[in-house]
């Protein structure tokens, strides 16, 4: 009868320590397409992706240019940029869709993230974009 009580315990313990343990998911090593970008909804054939690098990389294809970039996370703080890109000329709908979206990538401040979903912030607290992760498993 003693045992029990103890090996009770050492089973919440484990428990607890597994919770405390476990961390928030991290934006390093994921891959993310734009699904809406302020009001602007992408249509889901568009080829976009925007990849959060180790060591702060940021990369990805905007539709008709390859992109580069930092990023930092501080908490839900989030700071992207400066951006450069390679300097294809597309038709209009794909540069304006890719112009929003390094705007908002630029201007994000904050970020959401729930397990598969991700959504941008500026200053004020407006969303500037969400995104679905494509490299989810």
């Amino acid at each position: 009868m003693g045992r029990r009580p103890i090996g009770l315990l050492t089973a919440g313990l484990l428990v607890l320590s597994s919770g405390v343990a476990a961390e928030e998911p991290t934006l390093a090593g994921s891959e993310w397409r734009p699904v809406a970008l302020g009001e602007l909804t992408l249509p889901e054939d568009v080829d976009v992706f925007v990849q959060f690098r180790g060591e702060g990389e940021l990369g990805g294809f905007g539709g008709c240019n390859r992109f580069f970039g930092t990023w930092q996370v501080d908490g839900d703080a989030i700071t992207i940029g400066p951006l450069g890109a390679t300097r294809m000329a597309c038709p209009p709908p794909l540069m304006e869709h890719e112009a929003a979206l390094f705007a908002a990538l630029e201007a994000a401040s904050g970020f959401e993230r729930d397990r598969i979903d991700l959504r941008l912030f500026d200053e004020e607290g407006n969303e500037l974009a969400r995104f679905a992760q494509t490299d989810a498993d």
